[in-house]
């Protein structure tokens, strides 16, 4: 067979903004199946196929701007050409979008569902959009695949009929998160943060991921404490975030936080293993992927109470009230303060199932 895919989206794919989702499934299923070409349509440069095996290859679809009218052409026109001279005879729309002007058979992957939430930093007119047309891609779709039973119990409330197509698999996680020893943990602690305990958040600086209320929690933290605890933030810069990175530099306490714009899985994974406590602010995630992580890596878990991290944490994670910074902060200090408590989230963290690789999930896209 040969299956395309609209591969543009994996140059923005980092471990701490996305989880790799997208590429670690890629990679696995063009692994699984050797027998099948794989043609990665990208609008420009970018995306490198050097962890990719050899059933791959690229075609640029030259985006002529960012404008909605471009990025619709782009979608609508550019890309269904693109698809029926490559004469393909699957598509995947890993996007979380199709192409409904094409009629070669597809497959849907839907990741976030923000969207239907009114997720702070996406635009209204963007929302309405994804709201008018995902319906209308899961009807063009053969079948709709999801990772998450969040983005699962969202579509089925969003569109029923989705329930006949729908697929979900089993999420993965990437193997390089694991416990570490004291020494190892030490040594992370003097790379990271000139040896000082710290809490860390894993996500872009996006409103979604409620950074500018962590510092003002992390505020009231420091003058409760008065402790050298530091805050590490592994995330990219996006345009919605200028506001939360044009605070950091005025904010009072920006000595003791550090910032890691382009953190890769080693740096990341070690950070994560290293951290005293991970803080897990986004409430409308389709999979909180952060959070299996710190528990693979034995580290207690703050979250803000949402669906995503509920069914990744379970009991495993200390709750806060996502209406209420101090609550944010008091979770933040018992741990810091109680090393019953902490034991006690620690050990509970154990008890929770947690994902395996990408394997599984990769091999039930195609069946």
């Amino acid at each position: 067979m040969r299956i395309g895919v609209n591969a543009a989206g994996l140059a923005g794919d980092r471990p701490a903004d996305t989880g790799n989702i997208s590429t670690a499934l890629l990679k696995e299923l063009c692994r699984l199946h050797p027998e099948h070409q794989f043609i990665f349509f990208v609008d420009g440069p970018g995306v490198s196929l050097s962890e990719f095996t050899d059933n791959v290859q690229l075609v640029e679809v030259p985006l002529k701007g960012r404008k909605a009218l471009q990025l619709y052409w782009w979608r609508e026109w550019q890309l269904p050409a693109a698809i029926k001279k490559q004469q393909l005879d699957l598509y995947l729309g890993i996007d979380g979008q199709l192409p409904l002007r094409s009629k070669v058979p597809a497959r849907l992957l839907v990741t976030d569902t923000g969207f239907l939430h009114g997720v702070t930093g996406m635009s209204k007119d963007l929302q309405r959009y994804l709201r008018r047309n995902t319906v209308k891609y899961i009807q063009a779709a053969q079948k709709v695949l999801v990772v998450s039973p969040v983005v699962q119990e969202d579509l089925l409330t969003y569109a029923p009929a989705v329930a006949e197509k729908l697929v979900l698999l089993p999420p993965g996680m990437d193997s390089s998160y694991r416990p570490v020893e004291w020494e190892e943990r030490e040594q992370i602690k003097k790379a990271f943060s000139d040896g000082a305990e710290y809490f860390v958040a894993v996500g872009s600086m996006h409103p979604r991921n409620n950074i500018l209320p962590l510092l003002k929690a992390f505020s009231a933290l420091k003058r409760r404490l008065r402790s050298n605890m530091k805050l590490i933030l592994a995330g990219a810069p996006t345009n919605a975030g200028a506001e939360i990175i044009e605070n950091m530099a005025t904010y009072k306490f920006r000595n003791d936080v550090i910032w890691l714009k382009d953190a890769d899985q080693e740096t990341l994974s070690r950070i994560v293993a290293g951290a005293y406590t991970l803080v897990y602010t986004s409430r409308f995630e389709g999979l909180a992927l952060p959070i299996y992580a710190a528990l693979r890596s034995e580290v207690p878990v703050v979250a803000i109470e949402g669906a995503a991290a509920r069914v990744a944490g379970a009991e495993g994670v200390l709750y806060s009230d996502p209406d209420s910074l101090d609550d944010l902060a008091e979770k933040m200090s018992v741990l810091y303060k109680d090393e019953v408590l902490r034991s006690r989230m620690l050990e509970r963290g154990r008890q929770v199932a947690l994902p395996g690789s990408w394997t599984e999930a990769a091999s039930l896209i195609l069946k």
